[in-house]
């Protein structure tokens, strides 16, 4: 099987660049581990590229050269503008060439196209590991498909804290966490997301089918769960929802009456001033 065909119809080739960083490279090796805001150094290290290397380029999809030629999925990144990076705020712990400085950096948006095969989809980049590179029309042999181990266990509901990208791994790779959906679709509740860059507080509750986990499922997949302010945060940087942190403030029964629920999420409005200086319109 060839990963044109997992990308067919998600992106459009013709507009799309494959990259392999390998880890004998020295850069890459140094900015493999760390982070910076809410991007890996390496996510940061691979949007600094000359000028003309991302242009008229949609998507690229990024991989990680381990050994031999094989590439293990990394992420797929929307390409949108670019600064030059010497405007650029950089990392202290980042490890850049001094031709970095007559580079560009480019605005890449992490998208969900493969993103539950993050870490699991190795690929044969083919013998010209030089060309680090390359169309997306250039066929990429799928080698495996490396199972999936679930890193995140469910303890208790008011032990549960979860950032977003935890909440979408749960969610995009749902077999593995199958702990998690029994439990939150086994109940009603009033949730709290807090925007963890400002520390303002959005209140919600759910009470239809599928529980807590129906309701945190629509976030992860829109980002926002078509909540107002949530919805103005997410259209001013799609990349916003990785501030935002779930919490569970109170669990019902399943079947517990919605105006119960709904009283109680009213309450904790008032309690943390949500509406009035939070992330709540009403």
């Amino acid at each position: 099987m060839k990963l044109q065909e997992l990308l067919y119809g998600k992106v459009n080739l013709e507009k799309t660049k494959l990259v392999r960083h390998n880890l004998t490279n020295e850069e890459v090796w140094k900015n493999y581990s760390g982070s910076f805001r809410d991007i890996t150094l390496l996510e940061f290290y691979q949007a600094i590229q000359s000028p003309k290397r991302f242009q008229n380029v949609e998507t690229i999809v990024s991989f990680l050269g381990e050994k031999g030629t094989n590439g293990v999925l990394l992420g797929c990144y929307q390409v949108g503008g670019n600064v030059p990076f010497r405007e650029i705020t950089r990392p202290k712990e980042l490890f850049i060439g001094e031709a970095a400085n007559e580079c560009v950096f480019y605005d890449l948006k992490t998208t969900d196209i493969l993103a539950e095969l993050k870490g699991r989809l190795v690929i044969d980049w083919g013998k010209g590991t030089i060309n680090w590179c390359q169309n997306g029309t250039t066929e990429k042999e799928i080698l495996e498909i490396r199972p999936y181990v679930a890193r995140l266990s469910f303890e208790s509901y008011e032990k549960t804290v979860l950032s977003f990208d935890e909440l979408h791994e749960i969610v995009m790779n749902e077999t593995a966490h199958k702990e998690w959906e029994d439990k939150l679709s086994a109940v009603a509740g009033v949730y709290l997301i807090t925007d963890t860059k400002t520390g303002r507080h959005y209140v919600g509750s759910a009470s239809g089918k599928g529980g807590i986990w129906g309701r945190w499922s629509e976030y992860a997949h829109t980002k926002h769960g078509g909540n107002k302010r949530l919805v103005e945060l997410i259209d001013a940087d799609a990349d916003y929802c990785r501030h935002f942190q779930f919490s569970i403030l109170e669990v019902f029964p399943i079947k517990r009456d919605t105006d119960a629920v709904l009283k109680c999420e009213q309450l904790y409005k008032r309690k943390l001033l949500s509406i009035k200086y939070g992330l709540n319109d009403n």
